[in-house]
Formats: C-alpha cells, structure tokens, sequence
C-alpha cells in the first residue's frame, strides 16, 4: 500500500488531501500514477515527491512509500 498526499491547488482538484491505494501485482511506477490519477481532470501536470524527496522523472513504487503531489509554487 502507498499513501498518496495532495497539497494546495492539487488538494483541491482531487477534492481530498490524502488517499491509500494498494499497489497492482505487476507494480506501479511514479509516472503511471500520476497519469492515473490526473488524466480524467485534464491538463495538470503536478510536481511529485517520494518519501520526501523530490522527484523530475519516473521510478518503480514500493510498498510503503509516500508519494505526493503538489503545485508549482514560487517563493521570494
């Protein structure tokens, strides 16, 4: 099972802020979740992390992993 965690702009998309989803016996890659999870609310590409660490490209999940999506923020 992974935990999933959608923050700001996101959150409010998905109407929720946190969901749990067992991992398919084949696995899941990070890529394929988010596409999954975002296709049917059209075009939003958001930022991921894994278990706290950011992450730009794909990679297997695992059991136990915290994957979370967020939008692009900008700080000063």
């Amino acid at each position: 099972m992974i935990d999933i965690l959608f923050f700001g702009r996101i959150a409010d998309i998905m109407g929720r802020r946190r969901l749990s989803l067992d991992l398919p016996e084949g696995g899941l890659s990070l890529l394929a979740l988010r596409a999954q999870l975002f296709t049917p609310h059209g075009d939003v590409t958001p930022l991921m992390s894994v278990n706290q660490q950011v992450e730009s490209g794909d990679r297997p999940l695992s059991d136990g992993d915290e994957v979370a999506f967020f939008s692009v923020f900008s700080g000063g």
